[in-house]
């Protein structure tokens, strides 16, 4: 099978439809940080190359998706992959990334009489305990993120996104903790987490 040659522009583009699996132009645009109409463009050219479907606005991967963004990676990022400074800062990621998964949990789900049930968010001093500990998570994100910007600025907007969450968050808008449906800070991990795999080059362990 022939993998299809991404340049830079439609690398970003494609990588955000994989990482939210449907995405529309101005959804992609912002997680890019680019213009609606270059996500709409570079979609198109995705599309003529058998990489995307598009309907009803919106963008899927194809099968061919995956093999040309794993090439695409290993050209663009071959730099980060071979930064010492990242190399540190992904091991103590991996420890983060296992605080994170354990205080998503307990966001959904308490302890009540040794009974593990769903949590209804009647308790604001318990939600606001666990709201705090993925603040801190998230801020222990930071030089991961800065040195990952500095090999390809796109990183900067997980940055923006998380600081946009959080400050909605901390204004009362408590779904977007981990809202499957919205730009919550369980999804923004989640997706930042498989970015940071490919650009890596790495499987998921967990």
């Amino acid at each position: 099978m022939t993998v299809a040659t991404l340049a830079k522009p439609e690398y970003d583009v494609l990588n955000v439809v994989a990482l939210k699996k449907m995405a529309s132009p101005p959804v992609i645009a912002r997680v890019c940080g680019c213009d609606t109409a270059d996500a709409d463009a570079a979609l198109a050219r995705l599309a003529e190359a058998g990489l995307v479907f598009v309907a009803d606005g919106a963008a899927l991967p194809t099968d061919e998706a995956e093999p040309a963004l794993a090439e695409a990676a290993s050209r663009f990022y071959s730099g980060v992959r071979q930064d010492p400074l990242v190399a540190s800062l992904i091991d103590r990621f991996e420890n983060v990334n296992a605080q994170f998964l354990k205080a998503m949990s307990s966001w959904q789900v308490i302890e009540v009489g040794g009974r593990k049930i769903t949590n209804n968010h009647s308790d604001s001093a318990y939600d606001d305990k666990v709201i705090f500990r993925l603040g801190r998570l998230v801020q222990q994100l930071q030089p991961l993120l800065n040195a990952l910007a500095e090999h390809d600025r796109r990183f900067v907007t997980y940055q923006h996104r998380f600081l946009a969450t959080s400050r909605a968050i901390d204004g009362g808008q408590h779904d977007l903790v981990s809202s499957p449906t919205a730009d919550s800070i369980h999804n923004i991990w989640f997706e930042f987490h498989e970015d940071l795999l490919r650009t890596l080059g790495r499987e998921r362990t967990e």
